[in-house]
């Protein structure tokens, strides 16, 4: 009975120990974050499910240059993009009339 006590107070004193080691570990080792700049965060979908000529696809917005584009989708496949309307942005700025 004597060395099975022993071994119940070694476990109990060891887990806490090595939880406090973990917690501590990123105070001695900054863990470095990688990422890599989104390549399209300046697209905008402004609608999953859109027919366009009869065809159902993406519309999609630029902020760059305020372009509305519309992906067509047959099945699991996008085809090339076309070009929908430019949005005036600029025209925000303006009182209404």
């Amino acid at each position: 009975m004597h060395k099975s006590d022993w071994t119940l107070k070694a476990i109990l004193i060891a887990i806490p120990l090595f939880l406090a080691i973990h917690a501590l570990r990123p105070l001695f080792q900054p863990v470095e974050a990688m990422a890599q700049p989104a390549r399209f965060d300046h697209v905008f979908i402004v609608s999953t499910v859109f027919l366009y000529k009869g065809q159902q696809g993406l519309l999609v917005l630029d902020r760059r240059n305020a372009n509305v584009w519309f992906v067509p989708r047959t099945g699991e496949e996008f085809h090339a993009p076309v070009f929908v309307v430019r949005l005036p942005f600029e025209k925000l700025d303006q009182p209404p009339q």
